[in-house]
């Protein structure tokens, strides 16, 4: 019985503590705010990096939380209050550190936009540039990009570091054609 009670007393001062003290048992609550987490991916050692939509707002955003003692986590920084322009294909939203860089992206609901690619083997395009490039032409190069599917209007990437060609964003349709981009240093636009 005082096993089962030292226990109990426990468990409720570590939730206590970690309640004062900004921990929390599940890494969406670390995050502050009214947030609704879209999905979450692991940070190597660190802890998770937690793509959120804003209920009060309707903005979405991306936050690291650390997470501490095998099971608590501590909200760690994070982007806040993005939406996507009219007009626009995506939006994207990032934060970095010393060793990661955590990309959040949005698209416009009747994009029509299937798989998103952070990465640049095309050296030399600016942002007012006409192109042509496919989906297949990325495969074929994939050591130089991150591909991802977009799951209900969403994608979230874990790089390790923030480069001109890890802010180099493209969109493409179920076929593979390109159909928007964002490349570094221009604004997200629809490529037709």
């Amino acid at each position: 019985m005082k096993k089962v009670l030292v226990g109990v007393i426990l468990a409720l001062g570590l939730f206590l503590i970690g309640s004062l003290t900004g921990f929390h048992f599940k890494e969406i609550n670390a995050v502050p705010g009214d947030v609704k987490m879209i999905r979450s991916s692991d940070i190597g050692k660190y802890g998770k990096a937690v793509l959120f939509e804003d209920k009060a707002h309707e903005t979405f955003g991306v936050a690291k939380v650390k997470k501490m003692f095998w099971f608590l986590y501590r909200y760690d920084g994070g982007t806040w209050g993005e939406m996507i322009e009219e007009g626009k294909p995506f939006q994207a939203s990032g934060i970095a550190d010393n060793e990661d860089f955590l990309v959040a992206i949005k698209t416009a609901k009747n994009s029509n936009i299937k798989y998103i690619v952070l990465g640049n083997h095309m050296k030399g395009v600016s942002p007012l540039d006409k192109y042509e490039l496919t989906l297949a032409d990325v495969i074929e190069n994939i050591d130089e990009h991150y591909l991802k599917e977009v799951e209900d209007n969403y994608s979230l990437f874990v790089t390790e570091e923030y480069s001109e060609e890890t802010w180099t964003i493209r969109a493409f349709d179920v076929n593979g054609n390109l159909i928007a981009d964002k490349l570094f240093g221009g604004d997200a636009r629809y490529i037709y």
